[in-house]
C-alpha cells in the first residue's frame, strides 16, 4: 500500500506498519467515482486550482458505494449513475485546523450518459466537465500524486 504523506509516497508493507503509521492520524473515509460516458469521456472536477475526480466524506452508517454515488451526484449534478467495480483505495495525509488527517478514499468505476453538469460551488468546485479519456493524464499532471497513481494504475 502507498500512502501519500505531504504528497510524498510512503510504502506500507504490513498491517502492523499501517497500524503504527495511522495511529498518528485521525482516519477519515471518503468515497468517489471514476465516471465514464458513452463517448469515452471521464467526469472531472476543478477544485482549489487542481483537477480531481468527484469524491467526498462518507456519512455515518453509509456504505462506501452509496457514498460514492451520492458524492458524484452532489458535486457534479450528474444523475442516473450505474455503479461499477470497486477500485483500489487511495490514502493521503493533510492537516485540518491543526489536526493530522489520514484520508482513505474508496473509489468505484461508474457509468452515466453524457449530460449537462452543475459544479457544487459551495464546495469550491468551479468546473465539472467531461474530459476525453486521452486528456485525463495531462489534467492530472498538476494534481494530487494519489490521483495520478490511481489513474495510472487503472489505465495499465
Amino acid at each position: 500500500m502507498i500512502i501519500f504523506q505531504n504528497n510524498n509516497p510512503v510504502i506500507i508493507h504490513t498491517p502492523e506498519e499501517f497500524e503504527r503509521f495511522s495511529s498518528q492520524y485521525l482516519l477519515i473515509h471518503a468515497a468517489g467515482g471514476i465516471v465514464q460516458n458513452e463517448n469515452q469521456e471521464i467526469l472531472m472536477i476543478y477544485r482549489l486550482e487542481k483537477w480531481d475526480f468527484p469524491k467526498g466524506k462518507v456519512e455515518a452508517g453509509e456504505e462506501y458505494a452509496e457514498a460514492a454515488v451520492r458524492e458524484v451526484e452532489e458535486e457534479t449534478g450528474l444523475h442516473d449513475i450505474t455503479l461499477g467495480d470497486a477500485l483500489p483505495c487511495t490514502f493521503h495525509t493533510y492537516e485540518l485546523h491543526g489536526d493530522p488527517i489520514l484520508k482513505q478514499t474508496h473509489w468505484y468505476t461508474m457509468h452515466a450518459k453524457r449530460q449537462s453538469l452543475t459544479p457544487q460551488t459551495v464546495e469550491d468546485i468551479t468546473q465539472a466537465t467531461w474530459v476525453p479519456i486521452e486528456e485525463v493524464s495531462g489534467k492530472l499532471e498538476e494534481s494530487y500524486p494519489s490521483l495520478r497513481a490511481l489513474w495510472e494504475g487503472i489505465r495499465d
